[in-house]
């Protein structure tokens, strides 16, 4: 049986920011029945615990902004991250960068790769990296030639730790078998055309860049710090509002 995620008869999220640091958010919901997800940036964050519970609490984002979806599910998959079936905007917002890289089976184990950006300010990327992760970390198993069991893979090849059929990078790996990916996600915080490089970083300081890419974000706005009034007319009965 396929899970489903809901995001109709959600209304009225809001996001406070609560006295012991972070923020609530609350909401109303018509799935009584239902567990409720919280996703941030379309990822998943939370959950909770029973069908009546209307709030959640979050860490202060590092950086903002941050865009919050409420969704419903069964309680059995309310741990199972489905932003796959999200609204497009929730699920993939303009100021999120995630790309997948193939491992490289030829990598070594204090390699990294990173994302760098002009943060859309023009000119040439920063070498402050965006975000950045090894390229094996300790807890990926490595299937590189001669470092598995010989011959234990599938046609006598070594890659008995290697991702399966359908899974990873299609093709990408030694001899034909698929590659593991590499996640990376970094946060784009200015308005703008931002350029982008996906550089591979050898321990011994040699480095690789791609070739330059361009995503344009659009943040959400920041937050109105207060509302006063202006002006009003009684003949036309207008009210006129400052948000500040």
């Amino acid at each position: 049986m396929t899970a489903t995620l809901i995001t109709t008869g959600i209304e009225y999220v809001i996001g406070e920011m609560s006295f012991a640091g972070g923020w609530s958010v609350r909401f109303s919901s018509d799935n009584a029945d239902l567990h409720h997800q919280l996703y941030l940036n379309g990822r998943l964050s939370d959950w909770t615990d029973t069908p009546g519970q209307r709030q959640f609490f979050i860490d202060e984002p590092d950086i903002a902004p941050t865009a919050v979806c409420v969704a419903a599910v069964e309680g059995k998959y309310r741990t199972t991250d489905l932003s796959e079936q999200l609204p497009v905007d929730d699920r993939n917002p303009s100021w999120v960068f995630r790309p997948q890289i193939p491992r490289p089976v030829s990598g070594r184990p204090d390699d990294t790769v990173e994302v760098l950006g002009n943060h859309a300010g023009g000119g040439e990327v920063s070498e402050t990296p965006l975000a950045s992760t090894q390229t094996w970390p300790a807890w990926v198993p490595r299937w590189q030639f001669g470092e598995d069991q010989f011959g234990k893979g599938g046609f006598g090849y070594d890659g008995t730790c290697a991702p399966g059929a359908g899974e990873g990078a299609f093709g990408a790996g030694m001899f034909g078998i698929n590659a593991d990916l590499i996640d990376l996600e970094a946060d784009l915080p200015e308005e703008g055309s931002h350029q982008i490089v996906l550089r591979s970083r050898r321990a011994d300081g040699q480095v690789a860049d791609s070739d330059p890419m361009y995503i344009d974000a659009n943040p959400l706005p920041d937050a109105a710090e207060g509302l006063s009034v202006t002006n009003y007319d009684h003949q036309q009965k207008q009210l006129t509002l400052q948000i500040y």
